[in-house]
């Protein structure tokens, strides 16, 4: 493909946060989920996204540490992530495991026989620590996952499956001599499953041109990062990575640039469609603690479909164009979900477009990154 720069050993790719279809539940074509947005999709070689949950009929409810609804979808869905193209998927979420191994492994399979690739998930630790690699153009690039939101029991092993794990201890420090003041929230990760990432991107790095790291990860606060999200980010890119995305925040999060290479802290939901029509099964709640934003009824008529706050309808794709030599450009394609949990692109001059790239400049202005318009693409950069 020849990109803006003119060079013909480019490879375009197309990064975009959770897919959770359930078109064949509401009774309509699977394909219709993506139709506002396929045609610019096809535009890239390899276009990723997160699948949190289980495309499967089977499997039981597991034990949880928190209250919570339950999700699987129909396996005919997977005709909504074929007909956008998807051809990389990260499977390594706090869900995905939700209905067991039989579950998982239907999932798996069925997005194999449709010539996708899977990481971050497997029928055991080496599967699930195993990259996704891709050669267009000669450019040769690969792709890992990991997931920190790690569930009790979720985590993949020698003779178990589940997620590549990176986990994290949680503690809290007083800081207030007033009772009752909030503390100050500190977070570890495993160093074990840190240094394991790192000889996983080590490995990967000699075989690639480019490495992209897939990071389940953070939570669900507006703008907020916790402590050991740029110590995980850091370091897989210390190690070799060239780019770190991340998912699971439901919101667009900040955007670093270190070294010269990007965090995406949160790509936010790219096509999620809530089970408005479904009951939970029998014995489980239908409602968690939940920030205001994720309150499941919406101030607007409507949005039932896709409830909640307005900025949950902020979204991007990443694109990064990249070669022999690695990552030559980064930037993100502003992204607009409607009211049935369609993304659609937005341009210069919809106000729908500046919504979006105004969101993700707030809370990129901690960070390092700078970002720019060209055309209808903001283009990430480090702050000088």
């Amino acid at each position: 493909m020849i990109s803006q720069t003119g060079q013909q050993d480019n490879v375009v790719i197309l990064l975009g946060g959770d897919v959770s279809p359930r078109r064949v539940e509401f009774g309509e074509p699977p394909e219709s989920l993506f139709a506002l947005a396929h045609d610019k999709m096809q535009e890239a070689d390899i276009r990723f996204c997160h699948v949190p949950h289980a495309l499967s009929t089977r499997g039981c409810l597991q034990y949880r540490t928190h209250i919570t609804y339950y999700e699987r979808q129909s396996p005919e869905n997977i005709r909504s992530l074929t007909y956008a193209g998807f051809n990389v998927v990260c499977h390594a979420s706090n869900n995905c495991f939700d209905y067991g191994p039989e579950a998982m492994a239907d999932t798996l399979d069925l997005l194999r026989r449709n010539n996708i690739k899977v990481v971050g998930a497997g029928k055991n630790i080496a599967e699930a620590r195993t990259p996704a690699i891709f050669e267009t153009n000669g450019v040769k690039v690969g792709f890992l996952s990991y997931c920190c939101v790690v569930m009790v029991e979720y985590e993949a092993r020698e003779d178990k499956p589940g997620v590549c794990p990176i986990r994290v201890a949680t503690y809290f420090e007083i800081v207030d001599v007033n009772p009752g003041a909030p503390p100050k929230i500190i977070t570890i990760p495993r160093e074990d499953d840190v240094r394991a990432m790192e000889e996983d991107v080590r490995k990967l790095r000699s075989q690639v041109d480019v490495v992209v790291v897939s990071m389940h990860w953070g939570t669900h606060e507006p703008g907020t990062l916790a402590m050991y999200q740029p110590v995980v980010g850091h370091r897989a890119i210390d190690a070799g990575a060239d780019l770190v995305v991340g998912h699971h925040g439901a919101l667009l999060k900040g955007i670093e640039m270190y070294k010269g290479k990007a965090i995406f802290y949160s790509l936010a939901h790219l096509a999620v469609e809530k089970p408005a029509n479904l009951k939970p099964p029998p014995g489980v709640h239908s409602k968690g603690p939940a920030s205001l934003y994720m309150k499941t009824k919406s101030s607007e008529p409507g949005w039932e479909r896709y409830p909640g706050a307005k900025e949950r309808r902020y979204s991007m794709l990443v694109k990064c164009v990249a070669g022999k030599n690695g990552v030559r450009k980064i930037s993100f394609l502003p992204v607009y979900i409607n009211r049935l949990a369609e993304p659609e692109f937005v341009s210069q001059g919809d106000p729908r477009f500046s919504e979006v790239v105004g969101y993700a400049e707030r809370w990129c202005k901690e960070l390092s990154a700078n970002l720019t318009a060209e055309g209808d693409e903001i283009v990430v950069s480090e702050r000088r």
